[in-house]
């Protein structure tokens, strides 16, 4: 496959990329009122139950208090580790939910920050899905088609080297970040150090198939 096909072939998968990324952000800012209003539902909620139990509810105190603790919802998902839930965590590994109460009272909470925090982090998510978008926007379609179009050609490592000889005007230190980014593209530490391709983005280079992952 010819270089100017490569990059025809890059430029629109790059194109499709970033239009799916918009795509996402779009979807992810459309429902996050939906997420932040459930959120805002529960905590006026809890707080109504918390009132009722001491004979001092106040429906409309509440409610303000309520769309008040929306902006502590964007500073407590900052704040807030994002590492595996314990809820995530047995669903990943299939087993039960526990059954003692302190583990049941611990997947509830669980279960609430969740359902508090998903507001705030289906925008981090959107903001996440507009910068790539972006990034598949600014990359270099030249550059990349270049190291794609060399990898191709070969069935085995091509080394770095080889890219500068290969291919005098390429600026690799500046490609190799965003070429990498592209799935299927393989970095390769054992000497000599190099790039190489997986056989299903091989053959989407070869037949202009879609880009994979």
């Amino acid at each position: 496959m010819e270089f100017e096909q490569i990059k025809q072939w890059l430029i629109g998968c790059m194109s499709k990329r970033a239009q799916i990324c918009r795509m996402k952000a779009i979807l992810a800012f459309a429902v996050c009122p939906v997420a932040l209003t459930a959120a805002a539902g529960c905590v006026f909620v809890l707080l109504r139950l918390f009132a009722s139990s001491r004979h001092t509810d106040n429906g409309a105190t509440l409610g303000w208090i309520a769309l008040a603790s929306v902006p502590v919802m964007f500073l407590g998902n900052r704040l807030t580790p994002r590492g595996e839930s314990l809820m995530e965590k047995r669903m990943r590994e299939g087993a039960p939910l526990p059954g003692t109460p302190w583990n049941r009272a611990t997947v509830l909470i669980r279960l609430f920050l969740w359902v508090i925090f998903a507001g705030p982090r289906l925008c981090d998510w959107a903001i996440a899905a507009m910068r790539e978008a972006r990034q598949w926007q600014e990359q270099d379609a030249p550059g990349c088609a270049a190291v794609l179009w060399l990898l191709a050609s070969r069935h085995k490592k091509v080394p770095y080297e080889d890219f500068q000889t290969e291919i005098p005007w390429l600026d690799l230190p500046a490609v190799l970040p965003q070429v990498t980014r592209i799935s299927g593209v393989l970095r390769l530490q054992a000497p000599p150090a190099g790039l190489s391709l997986t056989d299903e983005l091989r053959d989407a280079i070869l037949t202009g198939g879609p880009m994979e992952g």
